[in-house]
């Protein structure tokens, strides 16, 4: 009897197991299909985000690509139209020819005396190497102003006594070819170039002497515009320098004189002459009529 319900008790433990087995495996079914659902749902939610993202952020990709064509184009639109303006321009510049559109020339005369006399002071000139008597000197100033940088000019000073040149816009140094150009007292010549304007300020020294006292100022180029200055006014008894008023003329490149009106009388002792159209290497000058005889004279010192 114990024996059967052993075998009893072992076949309800059986049918429990296997009942609790059913309904745990049931249960885990039912939980397995529910996380697989939940999954597939969240999965086709996130594809359907996704692809609502990238729908939404291609649009707006097509946008600004659409944008960013439609500037280049524009940008190069402008480019090319600013390209054939330039070229245009560049063009029209080159078919016009080289001018010197206006030449200014400022000559300031602080000593003169006559070589017989007792010097005023001596100066070391470094590009000669050399220290000079000085008995006469005056500054040269000179401004060029051409239509365009694309020239060659020559700058030359000539005198009967001693230049000391310097070329202060653009800047440059003096440069010579050979030691026997650099040493020569009376003429300095230096070529220069791409700038539509040049200044230069050169020093006469013994240059103003008897029938080397004329002041000219010869055109490097075709000259619209030319002016002439000369200033006495700081010489010590400029008002007894001269005999009469100075003359004005217009040197013709075959060296014919003709005589200009107009010449001014800014200040006393300060002369000014200007002249237009001017061909390249006509020259202008002021012809000084200077009382020598009063140079002579102790108390003019």
């Amino acid at each position: 009897m114990n024996d059967m319900e052993e075998l009893f008790n072992l076949e309800n433990i059986f049918i429990v197991l296997t009942s609790m087995a059913a309904v745990i495996t049931t249960g885990l079914a039912i939980q397995w299909r529910y996380y697989r659902h939940t999954t597939e749902n969240l999965k086709t939610k996130h594809a359907a985000d996704l692809q609502e993202l990238k729908n939404q952020h291609s649009e707006k990709y097509i946008e600004l690509k659409q944008q960013n064509i439609e500037k280049y184009h524009d940008l190069e639109e402008s480019l090319k139209k600013e390209y054939e303006i330039k070229k245009i321009e560049i063009s029209e510049k080159n078919n016009v020819p080289l001018v010197q559109e206006l030449k200014m020339v400022y000559v300031k005369y602080l000593h003169i005396r006559k070589e017989s006399e007792e010097p005023i002071y001596s100066r070391f000139i470094k590009r000669l190497n050399k220290s000079y008597d000085i008995h006469s000197e005056y500054h040269y100033y000179r401004f060029n102003k051409y239509n365009q940088k694309n020239n060659n000019i020559l700058l030359r000073d000539i005198s009967s006594g001693i230049v000391d040149q310097r070329i202060l816009h653009p800047w440059k140094k003096l440069t010579f070819t050979d030691k026997p150009s650099m040493l020569q007292e009376k003429v300095i010549s230096q070529m220069v170039d791409n700038s539509d304007d040049y200044f230069s300020a050169t020093t006469y020294y013994n240059g103003f002497k008897e029938n080397n006292e004329d002041l000219y100022s010869k055109m490097e180029m075709e000259t619209l515009c030319a002016r002439l200055v000369a200033d006495f006014s700081s010489v010590i008894g400029f008002q007894n320098l001269f005999t009469a008023e100075p003359d004005a003329y217009k040197i013709e490149i075959g060296g014919s004189e003709t005589k200009l009106l107009g010449l001014e009388k800014l200040d006393e002792g300060v002369y000014f002459i200007e002249s237009y159209n001017l061909k390249k290497g006509e020259t202008l000058k002021l012809d000084f009529h200077v009382n020598w005889n009063y140079l002579l004279d102790k108390n003019f010192f």
